[in-house]
């Protein structure tokens, strides 16, 4: 799929462009707020904070990790593990005892918020009934902006279509009102956030995609606000998602030629099932067993899932990396041969299908699991929300902008909103099959926002198609994800779905490294992992970068704040730098084609005037003339730690 469209040629190029920053151990530059006093010793399952302290990750080696390891557990490995890669992206042959491992012992950066309760809501319905977790759906949604996550009245884009109507009668607006309500029903029924639009604000009484949901009033689970990703690539951002590892700051996926540092969630239910061993396959011991134990001693099978290409930049390779055992593409799909195929097949995109063409497979796996007495973790990936945002031909178009002879202007804007209504649709018959299936209620469904890759032969041949991605001439003058900071492209939904968990608004200034630890913070407090899981899972929550969302987001811990960090399409040319402490947002520059921009999403949160600068100097100067000392005190500290960060992140990788 990449020969199939310029994207290769740019590669091609082989222009590499000056670099500002450049890889290699470098001293954490606010070196006071981690020195000796501050650093904390271990206890229960918490390994210790002492960044500078010689390293103790391999001699605090848990008693779990032994024998054959997995990929993605390296670090504790006796000796290199067989088949691995080495890590290194060069190829050079390096033993596995000289590589660079993550340690969150030593990380700087790295704030824990294990050690506060659970929040009170999430632990009196863990208290008061049982909510079991048999199997985990993680759906990433293709250009999913959290401000359509559901569509909202009043919202930035709600004003745009508004103001495309120069003198709207009553009429108008009445039908106008009605369509906007039905936009994202679903999304609404998973968030538990109303649209505001006066239709929909009792979104129970709302059908989408044939799904009536029966979740409880006030149940349904946690609703994050204020998620950003951690990469407008969408591959980079596959490797946060699936694996709670920040992303490599470089032009492309390099990470596919890479040992990736931190296990992923495929890795660790493979290892779980590892450690039961050969348990489950006698019948006579599990005969008497409890329905939890039953589930406990049940093997964990993993699958992803997509209606588009699996080659496209070498997916296919990343997934059997991170540990995906079935993969199911439009290669497998679109074969005549296939299970499914029918002569009538529309590709709706130069990717693929539509989604409802894996329906039939999604219904067979998860039938295999409930069949083979698995434990199923499942990913999907939806597209048609990718440029072109084409649907089905038979798909009705609505038209949302006023016809009025500017209808060109927006446009893509109008595709992309029919696309979003065509896969609210889709992601409201995807729960209904797990409803038919009878696992609804012991099934935990997350719901993350996710950016594909720009097409560049956008920026190579501007005639061909216009650009893509999340942001569009109504949120900025710079369209699509490529080389584009603006704060369309991160700001994403974060849902963990569960008809037995209680309906939970939270606001957390994080990025979506915190999926796993939440994952696994859920299946140990619900009970349902045993007890052997339960310790690796809750010594490995320990273990990576995110903070779990189950509990009170720390957003500074002894003077230190919790550091975000998003990488720009396509990966080595910008960086997105926020905290959780303040509302402040760089974008650092790369190379020298780019200029220094700051923003302040509490004063100016669609980033309609940020401010620039071709020097750090010069924005600074500007940063205190209009936000103060203070916004330009933060603003040098993350020019600091956004350069350590690349070249930290390039160390982990082994990248040379």
């Amino acid at each position: 799929m990449s020969g199939a469209i310029p994207f290769s040629f740019f590669q091609a190029l082989g222009s590499k462009p000056a670099q500002l920053h450049r890889s290699g151990d470098q001293a954490f530059p606010l070196a006071s707020l981690i020195d000796e006093p501050y650093w904390e010793g271990p206890y229960d399952h918490f390994k210790g904070w002492a960044p500078g302290k010689a390293d103790s990750s391999k001699s605090n080696r848990p008693a779990w990790a032994s024998g054959s390891l997995p990929p993605g557990f390296e670090r504790w490995a006796e000796k290199k593990i067989d088949g691995a890669s080495n890590g290194n992206v060069t190829g050079a042959q390096n033993r596995t005892s000289h590589r660079n491992f993550y340690s969150s012992v030593d990380d700087p950066l790295r704030i824990t918020n294990l050690d506060h309760e659970l929040l009170e809501p999430i632990a009196r319905a863990l208290r008061d009934h049982r909510v079991p977790i048999t199997h985990v759906v993680l759906v990433l949604m293709e250009s999913a902006r959290k401000d359509i996550f559901p569509f909202k009245a009043g919202s930035h884009l709600h004003d745009e279509i508004l103001s495309s109507y120069t003198t709207p009668d009553h009429e108008v607006l009445r039908n106008l009102t009605a369509k906007l309500s039905k936009l994202t029903p679903n999304a609404e029924k998973l968030t538990g956030e109303a649209s505001g639009f006066p239709l929909s604000n009792d979104s129970s009484s709302i059908s989408g995609g044939g799904w009536n949901d029966l979740t409880e009033l006030e149940m349904g689970g946690i609703n994050v606000h204020g998620v950003l990703t951690g990469s407008s690539l969408s591959f980079k951002s596959a490797v946060i998602n699936y694996c709670g590892a920040g992303p490599l700051p470089v032009n492309f996926m390099d990470e596919v030629k890479a040992q990736i540092y931190q296990p992923c969630i495929m890795q660790i239910f493979e290892w779980f099932n590892q450690l039961k061993g050969d348990s489950t396959q006698n019948t006579e011991h599990t005969r008497f067993r409890t329905e939890l134990e039953h589930m406990h001693e049940r093997n964990w099978s993993s699958v992803f899932m997509q209606s588009i290409t699996g080659l496209y930049d070498d997916q296919n390779i990343l997934n059997t990396k991170m540990g995906f055992k079935q993969s199911i593409y439009r290669e497998n799909i679109g074969q005549r041969n296939a299970k499914y195929y029918h002569k009538d097949m529309e590709e709706i995109n130069y990717f693929g299908y539509p989604e409802y063409e894996i329906r039939p497979y999604l219904q067979d796996v998860v039938n295999a699991a409930i069949q083979k007495n698995e434990r199923l973790f499942l990913s999907h990936f939806t597209s048609t929300t990718h440029h072109p945002w084409g649907t089905p031909s038979d798909y009705p178009k609505e038209q949302y902008f006023a016809d009025d002879g500017l209808m060109a202007k927006h446009e893509d804007m109008n595709s992309y909103l029919n696309a979003v209504r065509y896969v609210d649709t889709w992601l409201g018959d995807m729960m209904k099959v797990f409803d038919e299936a009878g696992i609804a209620n012991e099934t935990l469904t997350v719901f993350v926002g996710d950016q594909y890759v720009a097409p560049i032969y956008n920026i190579l041949l501007p005639k061909l198609t216009p650009s893509s991605g999340q942001a569009f001439s109504e949120d900025t003058p710079v369209s699509g994800t490529y080389e584009n900071g603006h704060i369309s492209n991160f700001r994403i939904p974060l849902v963990f779905h569960h008809p037995l968990l209680p309906k939970l608004q939270i606001t957390a200034n994080a990025t979506s490294m915190s999926i796993i630890p939440t994952i696994l913070d859920l299946l140990v407090n619900s009970g349902s992992l045993n007890e052997l899981d339960s310790n690796v899972a809750l010594d490995l929550m320990n273990e990576y970068e995110g903070q779990s969302l189950l509990r009170p987001y720390q957003a500074t811990h002894n003077g230190r704040q919790a550091w975000n960090f998003g990488i720009i399409n396509p990966g080595g040319t910008m960086l997105s730098v926020g905290s959780a402490a303040v509302p402040y947002r760089l974008i650092l520059p790369l190379t020298e084609d780019f200029e220094y921009v700051f923003s302040d999403l509490d004063t100016d949160p669609d980033e309609l005037n940020p401010l620039r600068g071709w020097s750090l100097e010069q924005l600074i100067g500007r940063v205190q003339r209009n936000h103060g000392d203070k916004a330009g005190k933060w603003l040098s500290e993350a020019e600091k730690v956004g350069k350590w960060w690349i070249g930290e992140q390039k160390r982990l990788w082994n990248y040379q």
